[in-house]
């Protein structure tokens, strides 16, 4: 008998449908994301696809069951009641959400409050990994260095160079700012936001498979980052450029330890500096990055996370990885 998963990715499943139109860059990661499920899904010939669908957007090109929610404000009744038939009609669900405003941790909850099978990061990690401050807190606990953070102006050290201020609970670099000094950023720091100095070293991410405390580490990736003056953005990434070494495996393994909720892809964003991997921020869902893992290690991430989530092994890669780009935005300079 088929499983039949519900698959939710928020940008093409209807979570914008109060907007009057989908930003191009959220739409083409929502996208991307959104087509790696689908492909997963369809060399399983046992699941069965459930797909909300912005009823905006043409749709995919891959078998899936589709919801469609029309134009309403988002997260209205018309949407509840998407989002409901198809949580009732499926057997397991894979939420891919911003953590900004609590929306993974919220569906999260209701995927397992229906008694449903969670394929994701439970929603005790989901809330800790929406916040940079409680993920900081958490993994410091543990011992994993993390970039430093401040919520206080009044506290922030007299360090020399470049700050970043950015949300608590955002991700990667969305409502980010680069400040020249710790003036600047104790001036543009308020409610909800943290600061950090800019400290120096490679932007890397890390796509890592968990469950129950433990964690493979896929692939290191390396970052491109477009500066514009106080503006920040991830141009490029090349998933699997980095070859995975010792210390890498040991802090995906002390990630997991420290947050046993984490079950499924997790993405970790990391600056590589001279006394190796500082710890910036986790993503407890699917990211950008793991949507080229098909190509880079012959990865099914889809069947790896059901058979992760039925209580079996954490799959692994038979080989090297094959270094693979996805392009995110024009470059403006390059960090």
């Amino acid at each position: 008998m088929k499983r039949r998963i519900f698959v939710f990715e928020f940008i093409t499943g209807g979570g914008l449908t109060g907007q009057p139109r989908l930003p191009s860059s959220l739409l083409r990661e929502g996208r991307l994301m959104r087509d790696a499920l689908l492909r997963d899904a369809c060399a399983l010939p046992d699941v069965d696809i459930t797909l909300l669908h912005d009823a905006r957007l043409p749709p995919p090109d891959f078998p899936a069951h589709l919801v469609a929610v029309t134009p309403a404000p988002a997260f209205d009744a018309a949407f509840e009641a998407a989002f409901e038939h198809a949580l009732a009609t499926a057997d397991a669900a894979l939420i891919v959400a911003p953590e900004s405003g609590g929306v993974l941790t919220a569906l999260t909850s209701r995927v397992t409050s229906a008694g449903k099978t969670l394929l994701g990061c439970d929603a005790g990690a989901c809330h800790i990994g929406a916040s940079k401050s409680l993920t900081a807190r958490c993994l410091a606990l543990a011992g994993i260095p993390v970039l430093p953070h401040y919520s206080d102006a009044a506290a922030l050290p007299a360090l020399p160079g470049r700050w970043v201020v950015k949300p608590d609970d955002g991700a990667g670099c969305d409502g980010l700012r680069l400040v020249d000094n710790m003036h600047q950023a104790a001036q543009a720091l308020r409610p909800g936001f943290v600061a950090q100095p800019w400290v120096a070293g490679e932007a890397r991410s890390l796509n890592l498979l968990c469950a129950r405390g433990e964690a493979v580490l896929l692939s290191i990736n390396r970052q491109q980052l477009a500066i514009d003056g106080e503006h920040v953005a991830l141009a490029a990434l090349a998933v699997g450029a980095v070859p995975i070494d010792e210390a890498y495996k040991a802090l995906a393994r002390r990630i997991a330890a420290a947050l046993p909720g984490l079950l499924g892809h997790v993405g970790v964003d990391v600056l590589h500096t001279a006394d190796g991997p500082v710890v910036v921020e986790l993503n407890p869902r699917l990211s950008t990055s793991a949507c080229a893992l098909h190509d880079t290690l012959d990865c099914n991430l889809l069947a790896a996370t059901l058979t992760a989530a039925d209580g079996g092994p954490l799959w692994r890669p038979a080989g090297a990885a094959r270094p693979q780009r996805i392009e995110l935005t024009e470059a403006v300079d390059v960090a």
